[in-house]
């Protein structure tokens, strides 16, 4: 069977390059893909190499050039459709798959759907549409980034343009999942936008591939016994992240409780812009950035950690707070996108509103108080994510979705 993939991510291409926090979930599906002798898998993705492919331990890679002058036209304007799609039929002429499978609805790649015959399906990812509807934090509008320091001119104009890309893009991907007929995805809440978007579309539910680090490191979170506490979060820039949530409740904490607590920030490095929009300086609230970090660094910072929090405004299915839970790290996240898919609340972690510092604040003290739940939450919470994220499990079921596509048996 000859599988095709597409995806921004050069996989284990440039298995060197740590991309965000050490990156890579489609590298650690394709470490899975290749053990199973009857896929012989192809992989094009974004890329500066200008060589039209490369056969690399068993795999075909197709990189496809892309200009970092042009990052600003590619992501907020997504113009050129019929060049990029003739480049990628170039590409499945070459490889000739039985196969095509896309990884993200919101990627130029969906428009493959249109152009072939092969059956296609698309391994979800985020959604646009929900993203921007809640693109901007509580109090922040386009204006912030003319009025506001703390950004570059790059993050600036990005910030200005967000809302109408944000909104063509949102439209474009609508149009590829009502162009497509499968789809995969793990949450309730990707298969209720595919069925929202698509209602004749086929939706397989597969489980995320996490990266060996984590699965295979032989580390797991034990309750510190120290009266520090050490909150972490894992994030990235875009604005519906939630750092300003990281940022409130991290003053109220300061205010209203005498934990002696540090807030450990990895993914992001300059938070200027909203310490200025919000008035609170990290520093004063004992947050601390930290930048991208390697997969071990990461795995250490997690199991030295008290409690892991994701503050998002909008999301699928992090992966970085699958890795926290099977880390076993007790989990505090927002009740957002598919996070419910993740968490069973008071069982294998804690949801909250978005947008609820108080809330927040008042979880972080009580989890603190509480050893027995900690240790309960930690419990199922790892016990749940070894299950979710079992590499053979996934690789079987992957292996199901690609003969049931191809009618085979």
């Amino acid at each position: 069977m000859r599988v095709l993939w597409f995806s921004i991510n050069p996989s284990l291409f440039t298995p060197h390059t740590d991309g965000h926090n050490g990156g890579g979930w489609i590298a650690s599906l394709e470490q899975i893909v290749r053990t199973e002798q009857n896929i012989q898998l192809g992989i094009a993705f974004e890329f500066s190499d200008n060589h039209f492919h490369y056969d690399k331990d068993g795999v075909t890679y197709y990189p496809i050039r892309c200009n970092k002058s042009s990052w600003i036209k590619r992501r907020l304007d997504n113009s050129d459709e019929k060049k990029k799609a003739t480049y990628y039929l170039k590409i499945i002429k070459d490889f000739k798959p039985d196969l095509i499978q896309i990884f993200g609805s919101e990627n130029d790649f969906g428009i493959i759907c249109q152009y072939t015959q092969i059956p296609v399906v698309i391994h979800m990812q985020g959604c646009i549409p929900p993203y921007h509807n809640a693109l901007f934090p509580v109090g922040v509008n386009s204006f912030d980034f003319i009025f506001h320091r703390g950004l570059s001119l790059h993050r600036r104009m990005i910030g200005i343009r967000s809302e109408p890309a944000f909104h063509k893009r949102a439209e474009q991907e609508i149009r590829t999942i009502q162009s497509c007929h499968y789809f995969m995805g793990r949450t309730e809440w990707d298969k209720n936008l595919i069925n929202l978007f698509n209602p004749n579309a086929t939706y397989f539910h597969c489980e995320e591939a996490l990266r060996d680090s984590f699965i295979n490191n032989g580390k797991q979170w034990t309750l510190q016994e120290s009266d520090k506490v050490r909150i972490i979060s894992v994030i990235s820039n875009p604005w519906y992240k939630g750092v300003d949530l990281i940022l409130k409740t991290a003053q109220l904490l300061k205010r209203f409780t005498d934990l002696d607590f540090e807030w450990q920030v990895y993914g992001v490095q300059n938070i200027r812009f909203y310490e200025h929009k919000y008035k609170i300086k990290a520093v004063n609230v004992n947050v601390k950035t930290m930048g991208t970090a390697s997969k071990e660094e990461l795995v250490d910072a997690l199991c030295s950690a008290t409690c892991y929090v994701h503050p998002s405004y909008i999301d699928n299915s992090p992966n970085s707070l699958c890795e926290a839970q099977l880390l076993g790290l007790p989990v505090l996240a927002t009740h957002v996108g598919g996070i419910s898919s993740l968490i069973r609340d008071g069982e294998t972690g804690i949801l909250f509103p978005a947008n609820a510092p108080y809330t927040l604040a008042a979880l972080i003290k009580r989890t603190n108080a509480d050893k027995e739940l900690v240790l309960q939450l930690s419990c199922k919470a790892r016990q749940q994510a070894i299950e979710r994220h079992n590499p053979n499990a996934i690789r079987t079921r992957l292996l199901e979705i690609y003969k049931q596509i191809l009618g085979q048996k």
